[in-house]
């Protein structure tokens, strides 16, 4: 009981101000530490599981998030997660939902019961880099509404919050400035380069670079052409080339065609065609997943084809996937 008081306390105190000390947050980057009373967590888990649990290919399927429920007397132990989520509803008189409530300003709880807001979310609250959120509602019909018509909004929540911890993750060590300035010098394109990455091969007649690391072990390939502004770069041209790249540069790889997902993603300001899927060998044993990064360039009139793919055996690897996404989300052609 003393320790569940010292962590309503501790709650109260960084909602209400800012601390000038605060530990880093620690554990699994994928887990919502989740404080929600068990008949409403019945009703209401597989409605939120479905707007945040998304599955990745990598080639087994891994969740980009998931919920575990933490009872309230074992919190304590868990208030240093990365993603922490309180869930209530203020009709109920439980001692869960008086706990969620009292992490709320009074502010939050008038526009709860005013109807116009539900979901709050502070970040570098009770630790460094932690996203902490309120999910609450008058009532569970209130609160499927809302997951049923803003629920997205939680998944970006957490979305935003792993890309300012992998930032700070992949560069805390610093960055190769030095390389890149000189990748932009000689080809008109660079990006931010971590300092544990190597360039493997570069080509510049061939209009191919490569850069890698191990441990485990993650390739980028950059291959470029000139021109492009009016080829069509649909998903079709994008596998094509990408066995292309896995059987010349790749030592004979290919791509199961099976797995291909599409989607645009921002970097920036730039609209990048993204396809992901699963690549394997026909002689040896490997295998694993890749992203590729397709776009048109007007300041250099190019068309950009970028690689990641990695090799990470008995290890979940979406994670690390994301974070090479990221990497190449400083991709730039201007300064």
């Amino acid at each position: 009981m003393k320790k569940y008081i010292f962590v309503l306390i501790t709650i109260m105190l960084f909602f209400s101000c800012d601390s000038d000390y605060k530990p880093y947050t620690k554990g699994s980057e994928n887990l919502i530490v989740t404080v929600v009373e068990d008949s409403l967590w019945s009703e209401i888990e597989p409605l939120i599981s479905s707007k945040v649990e998304k599955i990745i290919r990598t080639p087994q399927r891994e969740r980009l998030f998931y919920f575990v429920q933490v009872p309230i007397e074992k919190f304590a132990d868990y208030q240093y997660s990365k993603n922490i989520m309180l869930i209530t509803t203020l009709d109920d008189t439980s001692e869960v939902s008086n706990f969620v409530r009292t992490a709320l300003p009074e502010k939050g709880i008038k526009m709860v019961e005013s109807k116009s807001r539900n979901f709050f979310n502070e970040y570098d609250k009770i630790a460094h880099r932690q996203n902490f959120m309120v999910l609450a509602a008058n009532n569970k019909d209130e609160l499927k509404s809302f997951l049923n018509t803003k629920g997205g909004k939680i998944f970006d929540c957490l979305r935003n919050g792993f890309i300012q911890r992998q930032f700070d993750q992949v560069y805390y060590k610093g960055e190769q400035v030095k390389l890149s300035e000189r990748l932009f010098d000689d080809y008109g394109f660079s990006f931010r380069i971590p300092n544990d990455f190597e360039i493997l091969e570069e080509n510049k007649s061939g209009r191919i670079i490569q850069l890698g690391r191990a441990n485990p072990d993650r390739w980028i390939t950059i291959h470029w052409e000139n021109g492009g502004f009016n080829k069509i770069l649909d998903i079709k041209w994008a596998w094509k080339m990408r066995y292309w790249l896995g059987q010349n540069i790749m030592g004979g790889t290919y791509i199961e065609k099976q797995y291909i997902t599409s989607r645009l993603v921002d970097w920036n300001g730039r609209s990048v065609n993204n396809m992901r899927g699963i690549w394997g060998h026909e002689e040896k044993t490997m295998g694993g997943p890749f992203s590729t990064f397709y776009f048109y360039d007007g300041v250099t009139n190019r068309t950009y084809f970028i690689d990641i793919t990695m090799w990470a055996p008995g290890q979940d690897k979406n994670i690390i996937l994301r974070q090479m996404e990221l990497i190449l989300s400083t991709f730039y052609t201007k300064k």
